[in-house]
């Protein structure tokens, strides 16, 4: 494996909302196939089952072994699209260590997409009920 494994999710929830889209930019853009190394060493893509965030579908894995295999460490980027998971690419290319979770940035973790929609004020109590009169 290269430096960064870059691990797409082939789950269902992940592949009906693109990661084989994703995957396949990964590897144009890398000049690889899946689980082959870029010559640079830097890079291999490869499929992970399920990362457990479905509700932020697709995502990606980064295992990253630059500081060696006692040191790796797994970073989960969510709500991918093909162009963020090229970004993340260039930017560890670089150096740079992008910022994990989702990627979208109307989504605040894993609520929904915009915001909450439900529960946005105090419940209301239970309708009081007059169990004498049945």
């Amino acid at each position: 494996v290269g430096k960064y494994h870059l691990l797409v999710c082939g789950t269902t929830p992940c592949m009906i909302r693109g990661s084989r889209g994703i995957e396949e930019a990964l590897l144009k853009h890398l000049g690889v196939k899946r689980n082959e190394v870029t010559q640079d060493g830097f890079f291999s893509v490869g499929e992970m089952e399920c990362m457990g965030c479905c509700v932020n579908a697709p995502m990606i894995t980064v295992a990253d072994y630059s500081n060696g295999s006692e040191g790796y460490t797994y970073n989960y980027f969510e709500d991918v699209t093909p162009e963020k998971v090229i970004e993340i690419v260039e930017k560890l290319r670089k150096g740079e260590k992008p910022p994990h979770g989702t990627q979208n940035p109307q989504r605040i973790r894993s609520g929904p997409e915009g915001g909450n929609t439900t529960l946005l004020g105090e419940p209301k109590p239970p309708p009081c009920r007059d169990l004498d009169a049945c």
